[in-house]
């Protein structure tokens, strides 16, 4: 069950559209209403700065991110952080990392895959384009306020290159020198983000049974975050 709920007439879901004026009990306008929500807050902030400046990439790259953990949670039913594991939570610890790779992998292919010679950190080898997503550009982003020197936001032809020199080197002799660096274009993965949330609502809305289990996946992850019941009926 979730631990708070909404007073509805006082709280916007998304812009012009307070809880109380949606519709709980019919399942496509909870996902419409969704999908304004996450345009409002994501994708609409990541297109004006787009149009306005190139100088804008580390807000659009931030942008990314953020909303590839928040659809990663929507497919995968995720409601727990380690955290929150670790203060007493009785669900199975799901971890952030884990769903944000694996949705990665299993809905934008092109920011996925392994590669070689390995990126040496202090915390382990990085070989898996995913991992460097979440490891360097998000995590690096949020927490550290920039993203590590084996990594780049640079516009470019491919949303993804590589670049075995002239980008960073390792401090430590003993490790080597070169180190492989990953650059990421912000633009064309905003429109790659895009495409997989337009596909997952493609989904949530597929009366196919094939897709009843992306619906209660949605639904539980829904209801521990709005305190709201929804049923999954099409």
């Amino acid at each position: 069950m979730p631990f708070y709920n909404p007073v509805k007439e006082n709280r916007w879901f998304r812009a012009e559209k307070k809880y109380s004026d949606i519709k709980w009990g019919d399942f496509k306008e909870v996902v419409a209403e969704f999908t304004g929500r996450i345009e409002d807050w994501y994708i609409k902030p990541a297109e004006t700065l787009q149009k306005a400046s190139g100088h804008y990439s580390f807000a659009i790259m931030a942008l990314n991110c953020l909303l590839i953990d928040a659809l990663s949670q929507y497919y995968f039913g995720a409601q727990q952080s380690p955290t929150e594991a670790a203060n007493g939570c009785n669900k199975p610890c799901e971890s952030s990392r884990s769903k944000f790779m694996d949705f990665v992998k299993a809905r934008i292919p092109q920011l996925a895959g392994t590669f070689a010679p390995a990126i040496k950190t202090s915390k382990g080898d990085l070989t898996e384009l995913e991992d460097v997503l979440y490891s360097g550009f998000r995590c690096g982003i949020l927490h550290e306020a920039h993203v590590p020197l084996f990594g780049g936001i640079i516009g470019q032809k491919n949303v993804a290159e590589f670049h075995p020199s002239g980008f960073t080197t390792y401090q430590d002799p003993a490790v080597g020198t070169d180190c492989l660096s990953v650059t990421i274009d912000p633009g064309h993965m905003l429109a790659l983000v895009k495409a997989a949330f337009t596909d997952l609502v493609s989904e949530l809305l597929n009366p196919d049974p094939a897709f009843t289990d992306r619906r209660l996946r949605f639904k539980e992850k829904f209801e521990s975050s709005f305190g709201i019941p929804i049923n999954t009926n099409i």
